[in-house]
């Protein structure tokens, strides 16, 4: 299990605004939770504190707890992060982008690819290896960008709006394409998102954030498998999220 507990980060200086104030939850091994909330409320924060990415101008004090055990998310080992953008190199090819993140972790490079190459068929990947990102398309390049990650081996992923920008048809394939990737190599997952679609789609528990400054105010199970999730069934659960979200704005 991967905890957070009471986490605040503030701008350093100044007049040292709060962005995000006492947020605690959990991730379970082999859960997705979504974080969702206003733009501005500090969930991407939260998700680069986590990654050991959050910039110097920012102040956090928190504790992070992987398995009951207090750790440093600066050391960069407690999760493999994935931003916004896929985020390929452009002068790399598929093959040197995906193994990058093995080679920088002191791997070699012929091992790090007879690691990621049986990985390369099961994530519809190919013949791309030789291949530059330029070559491919949005949905192929977010493929590479989730094989780069998922290949560390690390117990927990860290998602930031993903398909965010995908175009609408690619994001729903490129959504079930990920749920089934989870179901065959099952870790945990704290993924950020605007979209309630998403994140009833993707997730087995929804946190929902609110703002000025950032706190979660409902943590809420998702009762039914994926299999179940019929756009009847998750009308009331969406319904409830909005309601929390147009809240936080009045």
């Amino acid at each position: 299990m991967l905890q957070v507990e009471p986490l605040d980060i503030r701008i350093s200086g100044g007049d040292g605004r709060s962005l995000v104030e006492a947020v605690s939850f959990q991730v379970e091994e082999g859960s997705v939770a979504c974080l969702i909330g206003p733009s501005g409320c500090g969930k991407s924060s939260v998700i680069k504190w986590i990654a050991g990415i959050l910039p110097d101008e920012m102040d956090a004090r928190g504790r992070l707890l992987v398995e009951g055990r207090t750790v440093d998310p600066r050391g960069g080992l407690v999760a493999a992060y994935q931003p916004q953008t896929d985020a390929l190199f452009p002068w790399l090819t598929i093959r040197e982008n995906v193994c990058l993140g093995l080679e920088i972790a002191g791997l070699p490079r012929a091992e790090a690819w007879r690691k990621a190459a049986p990985l390369f068929e099961p994530f519809g990947l190919n013949g791309t290896a030789h291949l530059f990102p330029r070559q491919l398309s949005g949905g192929m390049r977010q493929r590479a960008a989730f094989l780069r990650t998922i290949v560390q081996d690390r117990r927990y992923i860290l998602l930031d709006e993903p398909f965010s920008a995908l175009d609408a048809i690619t994001k729903l394939r490129m959504q079930e394409w990920l749920a089934a990737r989870l179901e065959a190599d099952p870790r945990g997952v704290l993924m950020v998102t605007h979209d309630l679609h998403e994140a009833t789609r993707m997730a087995d528990r929804v946190l929902v954030m609110a703002g000025r400054p950032g706190r979660i105010v409902a943590d809420i199970p998702i009762p039914f498998p994926r299999h179940r999730r019929s756009e009847t069934a998750l009308a009331p659960l969406r319904e409830e999220l909005k309601a929390l979200l147009l809240e936080d704005k009045t």
